[in-house]
């Protein structure tokens, strides 16, 4: 494992006790650089290893929709892991508070946890700096290049993080060790009732769930196998198709992890007779999807008017006040109640990704 792909948040003093993985945007079991270091330091600790993932109530604008497919993937992580001997905790509420509860509880010696551009998820790992005084790392797992090592700054566009990707493509993308059975013979496996666990979340119930995709590590693995034996050869071509099924329909197990983009691009890259394809779909995969985490990582304002560069404010506040024949608020955008026939329509068994 190249060790650049680890960030010391903080230097502390070790127990003796767990090593402890916090999962959060890597959910998965398998090709995760996350798991697999917390797994390198406690094997040469001799320590037991644990992985905790804290649900918080109420994330952006999340909905069942996107909690349900995640805590059916978290189901299938508690099972996994049993075959290695490695317990799974899920504790619900304020990672802020609770995480450092949960450190204690277990006497934890270490910290792991996964990387994340993110603002808010940010701010949690700041504020645990002063509630631990154990070491504290941090992995991109997400990333095939580390974030910061792809660039130390904002970048423009796509064609000026290319070549700092592609200069370090052939440093990072390398293949995953596998993950090793614990020998720890103490382990505690406690029971998790996902079904109460549903019940303290604060989102929108009445959106129906994604029940025409299968959420989870495996299921997305066989997706992976769907495209490259039968969209892969014609990718470059038909993907700007609507009309037709030519995405990958990987976009949901990747936000949430549940597959490695490493791995896929690992799967992909062998297949050169389809070479003006898998160009364009690694183009997408890797350079376009690592250019939006350097987006957010470098950009404070990422999500809000002044975030945007700055040609993109001022053709906005000329045209401010423009006359505009239809307008709509964000719930009818939203339900696409709008005056245009071509309606919003929701093929069964279909990713519209």
């Amino acid at each position: 494992m190249n060790l650049k792909r680890v960030r010391i948040l903080k230097e502390g003093m070790e127990t003796g006790g767990a090593a402890v993985y916090w999962m959060q945007r890597d959910q998965r079991i398998h090709d995760n650089w996350a798991l697999i270091y917390a797994q390198k330091k406690a094997l040469e600790r001799n320590l037991p290893l644990l992985v905790v993932f804290n649900i918080v109530p109420v994330f952006l604008d999340a909905s069942i929709r996107q909690y349900g497919f995640m805590i059916i993937g978290l189901r299938e992580i508690q099972t996994g892991l049993k075959k290695y001997n490695i317990p799974f905790h899920l504790i619900t509420g304020d990672p802020v508070e609770n995480i450092p509860g949960f450190l204690n509880s277990v006497n934890a010696s270490i910290l792991i946890t996964d990387f994340n551009p993110l603002r808010n998820v940010r701010e949690w790992k700041q504020s645990l700096f002063k509630k631990t005084s154990i070491p504290f790392h941090e992995v991109d797992a997400h990333n095939i290049v580390p974030c910061w090592i792809a660039s130390d700054k904002k970048e423009f566009a796509a064609y000026t993080i290319r070549p700092k990707i592609n200069r370090l493509l052939p440093e990072y993308l390398e293949d995953f060790p596998p993950l090793i059975r614990m020998r720890n013979e103490n382990s505690v496996f406690t029971s998790i009732d996902f079904t109460e666990m549903r019940k303290t979340l604060k989102i929108n119930f009445e959106v129906k769930e994604a029940d025409w995709i299968n959420p989870g590590e495996e299921a997305a693995h066989k997706v992976l196998e769907l495209f490259i034996n039968n969209k892969l050869m014609n990718y470059a071509i038909d993907r700007n198709n609507p009309n037709l099924d030519a995405s990958s329909n990987l976009s949901p197990y990747l936000h949430f992890g549940q597959i490695s983009a490493q791995r896929i691009a690992l799967a992909v890259q062998p297949f050169i007779e389809y070479s003006v394809s898998r160009a364009s779909f690694l183009e997408e995969l890797i350079i376009r999807r690592e250019l939006a985490d350097n987006f957010c990582l470098y950009n404070s304002s990422y999500d809000s008017f002044d975030g945007f560069p700055e040609w993109g404010r001022n053709s906005l506040n000329l045209h401010r006040k423009d006359k505009r024949p239809y307008v709509y608020s964000l719930e009818e955008f939203e339900a696409g109640n709008t005056h245009d026939r071509l309606r919003p329509v929701h093929r069964q068994g279909q990713n519209q990704c």
